[in-house]
């Protein structure tokens, strides 16, 4: 029972970031990567914060954790970010989409050598819904010219492992503290490194003069990506581990897709459809004797999304 609703809420999640490749392509028409990603982890910051607060009460997280807290913020809000627009900058779509979908191989090796099982179900569903991933990615056609595509491929494949390392590191955050409190925690981090970097022009003058489209893209992108996205993201990694959570990931090429022939920029292919299938299948797959939790989550005090606290809230 538990397994289903993580399965579903995963799901869910993949669903909303493969809208986000269509979504924040709008408001990126409007402001550069570094500064919309400052923008929405500090509009997202504080709304984490606040709701942490009223669920859980205070937001206190002890001293020993916060560097671990920082290494998961600086590896998956600022270096995969940074490292994802060089990819899209400098290589094909084609190619940066299929090399950073790489990043669950990362994160079964990264989860095996942290000590954390991983199921061989898991493991043959990674290689089944990667080919799949390359069938969709491959069938949406030709990308973009490249001006350095063996830097931009480089970049691509430094995401790909950034991105897969991020639930191995967050992990052990998750044993003593609720998705919602580390996703509120890492998210204030993020926006701390991101800020210095944004371009202050922007932030200092533009906003109310930003378009429609380009604050329906921070919206979504604060609200849908990472409030939900990232918290529920989290709650998957502690329930199911990190291995099978990341399985997910080939997904979000799949609906990102689907979404944008929704939407009207794109038009559906044979392959994607083939592609689809495959992941599907995959994903399927992935949860066959799944009783057997990756990361032990049966033990560790956790029995629901919202769960009211933290183990060493007050501890220091």
């Amino acid at each position: 029972m538990r397994l289903d609703r993580a399965t579903w809420v995963l799901a869910s999640v993949s669903a909303v970031w493969g809208a986000s490749y269509t979504v924040t392509g709008w408001g990126l028409r409007e402001l550069d990567v570094v500064t919309f990603n400052a923008i929405r982890f500090t509009a997202a910051a504080p709304l984490l914060l606040a709701l942490v607060l009223a669920v859980e009460g205070r937001p206190v997280i002890a001293r020993l954790w916060w560097p671990r807290l920082a290494l998961s913020a600086g590896i998956g809000i600022v270096a995969y970010q940074l490292a994802f627009s060089a990819a899209v900058a400098l290589t094909t779509v084609t190619e940066s989409a299929i090399l950073i979908a790489l990043s669950p191989f990362w994160t079964a090796v990264l989860a095996r050598l942290a000590g954390e099982p991983v199921r061989a179900p898991v493991l043959t569903a990674a290689c089944v819904a990667m080919a799949g991933v390359i069938l969709v990615v491959l069938g949406r056609g030709a990308g973009h010219s490249a001006p350095n595509r063996a830097l931009g491929d480089l970049a691509a494949l430094v995401a790909s492992a950034l991105w897969g390392a991020y639930p191995v590191v967050t992990r052990p955050l998750l044993d003593d503290h609720s998705p919602l409190r580390v996703t509120a925690w890492t998210s204030a981090i993020g926006a701390a490194l991101l800020l210095p970097a944004a371009a202050a022009p922007a932030l200092a003058h533009d906003l109310p003069t930003f378009s429609g489209t380009t604050t329906l893209s921070l919206v979504f992108s604060v609200l849908g990506v990472t409030v939900y996205g990232l918290v529920a993201w989290y709650w998957g990694v502690r329930r199911v581990g990190s291995a099978q959570t990341m399985v997910f990931m080939f997904a979000v090429p799949v609906a990102a897709a689907v979404f944008a022939v929704m939407s009207g920029t794109e038009r559906v292919t044979g392959l994607q459809i083939a592609g689809a299938g495959l992941v599907l299948a995959a994903l399927t797959y992935s949860q066959r004797n799944a009783e057997v939790h990756d990361a032990g989550v049966a033990h560790d005090g956790y029995h629901d999304l919202d769960h009211p606290g933290t183990r060493d809230a007050h501890r220091r």
